[in-house]
């Protein structure tokens, strides 16, 4: 006889817990759209992860955030995500079950229970899928992930850095085929390794990652970070229906949830892109170069962006204004939508803010392992703050 999982609410009356946010369709449209102007170009559609999220709730499964300062420390966390190149990902959806498939052999390679999920960063499709992951499980999601925006690589983390690993990692494809990848503190090799099983899997693959004790949730994670997304697709959803500036709007909301100053820098189109995705030789990333030309006030200046997944750097008529780990979102000035680094085109036009990272990722030891060097630029890691003060 199949044993029944208790809920979300049986897991937080266990521990207590009285105060959590229920998530609806509103609320998860919100997070996500936030989510995805934090994920600095990449992240994935954010389609896929919404509906996968809705046909969660319209199966009548509840879905609940808490904060992550009220959990227990022994519990047992971890983070559902989606690893390889966006572009291919919108070719090739998930099939159902395979989130589920890769928490239940990590359940069982650990020995113990998942009791709630993690976000593993900003993105429209891993902001959402851990939602839908909790949903079906019947856990709780935990207000935190680990970078506030997204990266291309599995160990670009604020966990790794405060010395916490990805280790054990599930991997999963859409016909079940599973790897488990157990590096123990090697988070490079485990990201080596995950990376060629999505290549094997076709070039993309769903993880269950971050095995996190409810202590090192606290202690490694950007905390509250969901609620900051939630805050900023918020602030731009009624920027868009009050007819305001959602480019304002969205910066006042940075200020209030985190005190910090973001910059609105260039608005220009796209008048050329160099972009290779997918292959062996790329590692399964997309990776290339966009250049935009200047209009309206910018009109006469150009500027350059890298992107490996999300945007890395910005330069602006050869002045470098931001570098890894800060935040690069090219967004639409009318609506505040998100341009990626899978769908530009040619002569989409936008305006390029830049947000600090959060203080989690601004270590020496986050600048080392995600900062301008670590991309291949013979540069130093000047803050966006600095760079455009």
């Amino acid at each position: 006889m199949k044993e029944k999982r208790v809920s979300a609410r049986d897991i937080l009356q266990e521990w207590d817990i009285k105060d959590f946010r229920v998530i609806d369709k509103q609320a998860i449209s919100e997070i996500t759209l936030g989510a995805s102007i934090l994920a600095t170009g990449g992240g994935g559609d954010p389609e896929i992860g919404l509906l996968w999220t809705y046909k969660v709730l319209d199966e009548g499964k509840e879905i609940l955030m808490v904060d992550p300062m009220e959990i227990p420390d022994e519990i047992q966390t971890a983070s559902t995500a989606c690893l390889g190149a966006a572009l291919v990902l919108t070719e090739k959806p998930p099939s159902g079950g395979v989130l589920n498939l890769a928490i239940r052999r990590l359940e069982q390679y650990l020995g113990r229970p998942i009791q709630a999920t993690i976000p593993i960063e900003c993105g429209g499709v891993n902001s959402p899928v851990a939602y839908a992951a909790a949903g079906e499980l019947g856990v709780p999601v935990i207000d935190v992930d680990g970078m506030n925006r997204a990266f291309p690589e599995l160990q670009m983390t604020s966990w790794v850095t405060h010395g916490v690993h990805s280790s054990p990692t599930v991997s999963v494809d859409n016909r079940k085929n599973i790897t488990v990848i157990d590096t123990g503190d090697d988070d490079v090799l485990a990201e080596t390794l995950a990376r060629r099983v999505a290549m094997a899997y076709g070039g993309i693959s769903w993880i269950a990652t971050y095995p996190l004790t409810g202590r090192q949730v606290k202690e490694a994670s950007i905390l509250n970070s969901q609620s900051i997304a939630w805050a900023a697709g918020h602030a731009v959803m009624c920027a868009r229906q009050e007819h305001l500036d959602p480019i304002a709007e969205l910066l006042k909301s940075l200020k209030k949830e985190r005190d910090v100053e973001g910059f609105r820098v260039f608005r220009g189109k796209i008048v050329d892109i160099r972009r290779e995705f997918g292959s062996e030789t790329n590692k399964g990333f997309t990776l290339g170069q966009v250049i935009m030309e200047g209009i309206d006030e910018y009109k006469g200046q150009t500027a350059s962006l890298d992107f490996q997944n999300e945007w890395l750097n910005l330069r602006v008529d050869g002045e470098v204004l931001c570098l890894p780990p800060d935040l690069i979102a090219i967004l639409d000035s009318e609506t505040g939508e998100p341009i990626r680094t899978d769908i530009m085109k040619y002569g989409y036009r936008g305006t390029i803010v830049l947000i600090p990272a959060h203080e989690r990722m601004r270590t020496p030891k986050g600048i080392e392992m995600f900062g301008p060097r670590h991309f291949g630029y013979d540069l130093d890691y000047v803050p966006v703050e600095t760079l455009n003060g």
